[in-house]
C-alpha cells in the first residue's frame, strides 16, 4: 500500500485506485538507493534543470549533489535551508537562449511539502520559478539566483525518501500518539536518524497536544549500535534525575518507534552511563512496554451492528436482533456509534418537533440524554469511552465523564480555526483512536485537527489543515480504521471510498465495481471496511490472509437505507 499511496503523490485532480484496503507501512526497508545524478557532460540545459531537481533528494553536506549543477557563483548564494517543495508534471520552457546562455522557465504542481523535520504536508498550486544557465568549460550549469529551499521533483521523492512513524506520549504519559515522517534513504543510518529525530520532538501542529519522556538536554551519547545476537544498543545522555514513569514512557517511545521500522529487539537503553532502569539492564522487548503499544485495540465480541429503520441491531450469522434496551427497540436511532471495547454506546435520536438528543450509556441498556439540538453530527468516542464528541448546532461539543462515572459536564470546544482552511458546515467529525487527532467534513472536504488543552482546561481543534487535496468536497462519511488510517465516502461515482493516511500522501480509493453509489455511509477497523449504498451493507477485507478483490454483501443487512455500525 506505501507504494499504491505515494504513487497518487501527483494526483491532485483523482483519486487513484487501490485492490483492497491495508495497514499503512511505516518503512520500505530497502538498500540505499543510488538514484541521486551527477552533470554528464553531454546534458543540454533542461536535462541538467531536471537532473538538479533529483539530485536536491540528498540533503547531505548542504545538498552537495545539488550543488555541482551550479556555478560556483550560483551556488555560494544558493541557502537551501527550509521547506522542500515536491512537484509533478514539470515543464520547462526556454525563454532565451545564446551559445552561452540560456535563460528558461520552470513549472510545474506542487503536490506536497516537505518540512524540515520530515514532516509531509499536502499541497496544491503552481509553482513557476525562472533560472539561468552559462557553460562552464564544455558543460551547463545553473547559473545566477535560485529561490530559497528546495525544489524536488515528485518520481525522485518516491525513490528516495520513506516513511517512518515517530511515537510521542499523550498528556498524560499513558498511551502513544503517530507522528509520521520522511527520511532520506540514501544512507544506512536508520535507527540512529529516528531517534535523533525522536528525541528533538514532535512536529510543530503536534506540540501543544502530546508530551515526551525525553527531558530537554536529552540526546544521543553516539549512533545507534546493532548487538551481535540482534537488537540495538542506545546510549543516552542528559536524562538526569527523571522519574521511572517518565523512563518508562521514554523506553516506550523508543521501542515502539524501532519496532514500526522493523528493527527488532531487545532493545538496551543506557541512560547518562547506566541503565535506564535497572531491571531492564539486560534489554527491553516489546512486551515490556505492551501497555504503550500503539496499534492494540481492545478485545470485543460486539461485531457489527446495523440501524434499519431507526432501530440498532446486532448482525449474527443467521441475521439481525435487537441491542437491549430502547436503542433496540425503538425507531428514533438517526446515527450511533459503540465505544472499542464495546461496552458503551452513543446515539442521536430523532424527537419531536425537530429536535434530536445526543445519548450516551451501556450497551444494551437505557441511554441517558447529555444534550439536544436542532442538528447533532454522528457522535464518535475519544480515546476511551470517558469522552463523546458530536456536533450540535454547529457547534463542536465534548461529552466527559471522570473515571468513577460520578460526574460529568458538557464541554465547548474552540472550532475557529477550521474556517481558516475550509468553510462550510461541520457534517462530521470523528476523532482518532489516539484521541488526539479530529477528522472533520467541512463544506463536503476533509479536515485534519488537533485536539488542545489550554491551561484552564479549554478545548480547541488546532492546526487545521486539508487532509488530502485528490478527494474534493463531496465527502459524506468518515471513520478512522486505525490511528493513522481514515476511510472517506464521497457522494460520487468514481472511487466512492477512499483511504487516507496522516502521513501527508494522497488518497487512494478502493474497490468499486460492485457498489451501488451513492455510498452514504462508512465505518471500518484495522481489517474490515464496510459501507452503506443504496442496496444495503456490504463488507471489504480480507479471506484466508488474502485481500477481497470485491465487495462482499452482508445479507441479513442488505436493504435500503441501513447504517453500518462497528465498535
Amino acid at each position: 500500500m506505501m507504494l499504491a499511496l505515494l504513487c497518487g503523490l501527483s494526483a491532485c485532480g483523482s483519486i487513484p485506485s487501490s485492490s483492497s484496503p491495508q495497514p499503512i507501512t511505516a518503512f520500505e526497508r530497502q538498500g540505499p538507493t543510488n538514484a541521486v545524478p551527477v552533470p554528464q557532460a553531454d546534458m543540454d540545459p533542461e536535462s541538467l534543470v531536471r537532473a538538479f531537481l533529483k539530485a536536491t533528494a540528498d540533503p547531505d553536506s548542504g545538498h552537495e549533489a545539488a550543488r555541482k549543477f551550479l556555478t560556483t557563483t550560483s551556488s555560494e548564494q544558493w541557502d537551501d535551508r527550509g521547506d522542500m517543495l515536491i512537484i509533478d508534471e514539470i515543464n520547462i520552457f526556454v525563454d532565451q537562449r545564446s551559445e552561452d546562455a540560456v535563460r528558461l522557465r520552470l513549472i510545474g504542481d506542487n503536490v506536497g511539502t516537505l518540512k524540515t523535520d520530515g514532516e509531509l504536508l499536502p499541497a496544491t498550486g503552481r509553482v513557476e520559478t525562472t533560472l539561468s544557465l552559462a557553460r562552464v568549460g564544455d558543460q551547463w550549469r545553473i547559473d545566477g539566483p535560485l529561490p530559497n529551499g528546495t525544489m524536488l521533483d515528485r518520481n525522485q521523492f518516491e525513490t528516495a525518501y520513506r516513511g517512518a512513524t515517530l511515537y510521542f506520549t499523550n498528556r498524560s504519559l499513558e498511551h502513544l500518539v503517530a507522528d509520521p515522517r520522511w527520511f532520506y534513504s540514501g544512507k544506512d543510518t536508520e535507527a540512529t536518524e529516528l531517534l535523533t529525530r525522536l528525541i528533538a520532538g514532535p512536529a510543530a501542529d503536534l506540540a501543544d497536544a502530546v508530551d515526551s519522556g525525553f527531558p530537554n538536554g536529552a540526546a544521543l551519547r553516539g549512533p545507534v549500535t546493532a548487538l551481535n545476537d540482534g537488537g540495538v544498543r542506545v546510549e543516552l545522555t542528559g536524562i538526569g534525575s527523571s522519574s521511572t514513569r517518565d523512563r518508562t514512557a521514554l523506553a516506550a517511545q523508543i521501542i515502539w518507534t524501532l519496532d514500526a521500522a522493523d528493527i527488532g529487539g531487545p532493545y538496551v537503553i543506557n541512560a547518562d552511563g547506566g541503565p535506564l532502569i535497572p531491571e531492564r539492564a539486560p534489554g527491553w522487548q516489546t512486551t515490556d512496554v505492551r501497555s504503550f503499544d500503539p496499534t492494540a485495540v481492545p478485545a470485543t465480541d460486539v461485531g457489527l451492528n446495523i440501524i434499519r429503520s431507526g432501530a440498532l441491531l446486532k448482525v449474527t450469522d443467521s441475521g439481525t436482533v435487537p441491542v437491549d434496551g430502547p436503542l433496540g427497540s425503538g425507531t428514533a436511532v438517526r446515527s450511533a456509534v459503540i465505544s472499542a471495547d464495546g461496552e458503551t454506546d452513543a446515539a442521536v435520536l430523532a424527537r419531536a418537533e425537530r429536535r434530536f438528543d445526543l445519548v450516551v450509556g451501556p450497551y444494551g441498556a437505557n441511554p441517558a440524554v447529555v444534550t439536544s439540538g436542532v442538528s447533532i453530527t454522528r457522535p464518535s468516542f475519544g480515546q476511551d469511552a470517558n469522552a463523546v464528541w458530536a456536533v450540535v448546532d454547529g457547534q463542536p461539543v465534548q461529552w466527559m465523564r471522570d473515571e468513577s462515572g460520578d460526574s460529568e459536564r458538557l464541554i465547548p470546544v474552540n472550532a475557529d480555526a477550521i474556517a481558516t482552511v475550509a468553510r462550510g458546515a461541520i457534517t462530521e467529525l470523528q476523532v482518532a483512536p489516539d484521541g488526539v487527532r479530529v477528522a472533520l467534513i467541512v463544506g463536503g472536504q476533509v479536515v485534519f485537527a488537533v485536539v488542545s488543552t489550554n491551561a484552564d482546561g479549554g478545548l480547541s481543534l488546532t492546526s487545521p489543515r486539508i487532509a488530502a487535496y485528490n478527494i474534493g468536497n463531496r465527502a459524506v462519511s468518515l471513520d478512522w480504521a486505525s490511528p493513522t488510517t481514515l476511510m472517506v465516502a464521497r457522494d460520487t461515482v468514481e472511487s466512492p471510498v477512499a483511504q487516507l493516511s496522516i502521513n501527508g500522501t494522497p488518497a487512494v480509493g478502493l474497490l468499486s465495481g460492485n457498489l451501488s453509489p451513492p455510498v452514504r455511509a462508512v465505518v471500518a477497523d484495522q481489517s474490515t471496511v464496510y459501507v452503506g449504498d443504496t442496496l444495503g451493507v456490504l463488507r471489504l477485507g480480507s479471506s484466508n490472509g488474502q485481500p477481497d478483490q470485491y465487495w462482499t454483501e452482508v445479507e441479513p443487512a442488505m436493504a435500503p437505507d441501513v447504517i453500518p455500525v462497528l465498535p
